[in-house]
């Protein structure tokens, strides 16, 4: 079990208390926290985090077919969670926004329940 993040904070009911959160709630959690981190940057675990932060050095016409192997590949040690497409929504100067569909494998998963989640780089 976990708590529920919002905005890089934890996220408190009306009383000032954490929210927890389990299942398919907690397992996209922790595979956007997987997603959103740039791999390496985490002193603890090196190996957690995704390449996705490197998409603004590709060739546009790659970024999509880069972003579904970053995703993929950020989230290979999470069992109930996999990256399935990934669609660039916008990019500016500097910045995108990806749009990525994860599928959640969990035994109280709905069948083919899919997720979608914006990052923005």
């Amino acid at each position: 079990m976990d708590t529920l993040l919002s905005q890089g904070d934890h996220k408190r009911n009306g009383q000032g208390f954490l929210i927890p959160i389990s299942g398919a709630q907690e397992a996209i959690q922790r595979a956007m926290i997987r997603l959103s981190v740039p791999k390496g940057s985490f002193a603890p675990n090196p190996k957690l985090g995704s390449r996705l932060f490197l998409l603004g050095k590709a060739p546009e016409r790659q970024t999509e077919e880069l972003a579904l192997e970053y995703a993929k590949e950020a989230l290979l040690e999470e069992e109930q969670v996999q990256a399935t497409a990934v669609r660039q929504t916008e990019r500016s100067q500097g910045s995108m926004e990806l749009e990525i569909m994860l599928s959640y494998l969990g035994e109280d998963s709905e069948e083919g329940a899919q997720y979608a989640v914006r990052l923005h780089f």
